[in-house]
């Protein structure tokens, strides 16, 4: 865990530095490890990735020059575009600097939306929280609005998926399901048959006609997901299928 950590903190070091085009270098962060009162520069890292220090303060010990970028802070009428300084919502995870995500295998610490996940496919957005690392939201996630007024919590990400060794990423699906023997069933057959797996169901009785079942998934990717909605939808037991961004 500590080396996921130490990997994040990197990331974010040498994303600042590109950025603010100065040079990184481990040679000239070593001489600067009595400044940031650290004995090794994984210990720096490490600290960035945890939250105990920012990436800044690195630059700051390492060129006593540097004048951090003020940060705005952004109300609910801002665009996420402004917030990740892009030209457009399209070209979230295409920069340059964007943090390849691979999955929650990968050597960064991640892990993905509470409420809803997100899968390849998806537009995404990371959430960086303090001893927590990275969390993945789609990016018409409305959970998102928590974070409008702390920008500086936001990273630009990109999925890295081997497509060679293919895993399988969380999902949530709402489905109104007709209260008849073997409803139930059938939606659980319609998402087996379509080599999706069920994490947890969840039921609620809507009326005495309908139930509805919350349902998280694991799915290889969003054309996976939109098969397996597009098939239940075509069951005569399923009123309605939608799928759940939290």
């Amino acid at each position: 865990v500590r080396d996921q950590y130490a990997r994040l903190g990197r990331r974010l070091v040498e994303r600042l530095f590109a950025r603010a085009k100065i040079e990184y270098a481990d040679d000239k962060l070593k001489g600067a490890l009595p400044r940031l009162a650290r004995a090794s520069i994984d210990d720096v890292m490490a600290a960035v990735g945890r939250g105990e220090m920012k990436a800044s303060n690195v630059a700051r010990a390492m060129y006593p020059d540097y004048k951090e970028e003020r940060v705005a802070r952004y109300g609910a009428k801002k665009g996420l575009a402004d917030k990740l300084k892009l030209k457009s919502p399209a070209t979230v995870g295409r920069s340059l600097s964007a943090i390849p995500i691979r999955g929650i295998n990968s050597d960064l610490p991640v892990k993905f939306a509470p409420n809803g996940g997100a899968v390849p496919g998806d537009r995404i957005i990371g959430i960086i929280s303090p001893g927590e690392g990275i969390t993945i939201y789609p990016i018409q996630s409305p959970a998102l609005k928590d974070f409008e007024e702390q920008p500086e919590r936001w990273l630009d990400v990109r999925w890295d998926v081997d497509e060679t060794t293919p895993q399988r990423f969380p999902a949530r699906i709402m489905v109104d399901n007709v209260n008849e023997p073997g409803s139930l069933a059938q939606v659980a057959t319609v998402i087996a048959e379509h080599d999706g797996n069920i994490d947890n169901i969840s039921m609620t009785r809507r009326s005495p006609d309908f139930t509805e079942l919350t349902i998280d998934l694991e799915v290889y990717d969003l054309k996976h997901l939109s098969a397996i909605i597009a098939q239940l939808r075509a069951k005569a037991v399923v009123a309605r299928v939608e799928r759940v961004n939290g």
